[in-house]
């Protein structure tokens, strides 16, 4: 293997996807109402995270990506949950007592009801500034002597636009006027997430959704080029330049962003096709998808690393989150060992990419398709896959455990 001393080997997964849906979340609506199938415990987290994260360690992971549910831990505004807290602790301090590093995120899919809906969630200046301020400055207060570092919001714009633009999040909206207001606030959030956790001790990890957009014909070009720069040039310009800027509005000078984290983060599965209305489609169109809807091409993270890298010379890279939704493990097996091939490729070209992780360790809820599209190197009984098998070998050049299943 060519990767550097030190490279991170890491799992992540939404605490939809590992604990279920918070009674509090904006989620639950969407459970209630029968427009996704329940998720109860989703991958058992919540009851089995000592079990689980002794595990990641035997196997060879050194980091992990922990949510830190804020539905969970201020179900009500103002009103924090201390038995919460103490839970995320112990899940903290168990991670750490298995020699595992772990990284805190603060929203990965879902947000409190109170928040997102009473609130108008990121798209309102006055919440972000009282409630999303507030929450990252406690977390980071009441999590700090345990966090190895920090991933504040996984994937922002992709939220914003599956939330108010495709419809495939709460609150479900397909409306092309909220989704610009929703991508700008949920930008500005992650700069001010950025901002104060920057201040403390631990590293700061950005995770970035960054895939190829690709016009799947002539006419979708201008398109694509509207799409590629929302999804692109939104971070490189404001990370490389210091300058904030969004295709419909004004760019603004912003210097602090310069140098504002410490590691890029970026998520990678598969490019996107758009067609001359906008709209979405996996690419290759030939090409088999995964339970996401998209199509997995391990080619395409390289081509991203080397992307991100040429914009970002001086800035090290890590792949924040990749995997598949898929019950075919032979075809995890095959994409994660090309993944892995693509990593190593890039770092002997000389960029500088220091992890991976991997979504995700266990089985677990995969958004609107519920158990059964799953993404775990373990299945939900804690049997580990062949692919988890192959992965273990690489990382620490010898079989795992027999006792692992």
């Amino acid at each position: 293997m060519v990767l550097p001393e030190g490279f991170r080997w890491g799992a992540t997964a939404s605490s939809v996807s590992a604990d279920g849906v918070a009674p509090a979340a904006d989620w639950s609506t969407w459970e209630r109402d029968g427009r996704v199938p329940r998720s109860g415990a989703g991958g058992g987290f919540t009851s089995d995270y000592a079990d689980d994260l002794e595990t990641a360690a035997r196997i060879g992971l050194t980091d992990v990506r922990i949510t830190v549910e804020w539905a969970r831990l201020e179900p009500k505004p103002g009103r924090v949950d201390p038995g919460v807290v103490d839970h995320y602790r112990e899940v903290l301090q168990a991670a750490r007592e298995s020699g595992l590093s772990p990284w805190v995120t603060l929203h990965h899919t879902s947000l409190p009801g109170w928040f997102a809906e009473d609130e108008r969630g990121f798209r309102d200046a006055s919440s972000r500034s009282r409630f999303w301020a507030r929450h990252v400055d406690r977390t980071a207060e009441q999590f700090d002597d345990l966090a190895a570092g920090w991933a504040p919001i996984e994937d922002p714009v992709g939220w914003a636009l599956r939330a108010f633009l495709l419809g495939t999040r709460p609150p479900g909206e397909t409306n092309p006027e909220r989704a610009r207001d929703a991508v700008a606030g949920a930008v500005e959030a992650t700069f001010d997430a950025w901002r104060l956790l920057g201040s403390g001790r631990q590293p700061v990890m950005a995770v970035l959704g960054l895939p190829s957009v690709v016009a799947v014909d002539a006419a979708a070009r201008d398109e694509a080029r509207l799409w590629e720069s929302v999804l692109w040039d939104t971070w490189l310009r404001a990370l490389g330049e210091g300058e904030f800027a969004l295709p419909w509005r004004a760019p603004v000078e912003r210097p602090d962003l310069q140098g504002l984290v410490d590691l890029v983060g970026v998520v990678a599965d598969h490019p996107v096709g758009i067609d001359r209305h906008g709209g979405f489609h996996p690419y290759p169109a030939d090409g088999r998808n995964d339970g996401s809807g998209f199509c997995p091409v391990p080619e395409e993270l390289g081509v991203v690393l080397r992307r991100v890298h040429e914009a970002l010379p001086d800035r090290d890279l890590v792949v924040a989150a990749t995997g598949a939704a898929t019950d075919d493990d032979d075809w995890r097996d095959e994409l994660l060992t090309a993944t892995v091939d693509q990593v190593e490729l890039a770092v002997a070209d000389g960029v500088p990419v220091t992890g991976l992780f991997h979504d995700s360790l266990v089985d677990g809820y995969e958004w609107t398709r519920g158990l059964d599209a799953p993404r775990g190197l373990l299945t939900r009984d804690r049997r580990l896959k062949f692919s988890g098998r192959r992965l273990s070998e690489r990382i620490t050049g010898h079989p795992p455990d027999a006792t692992l299943g």
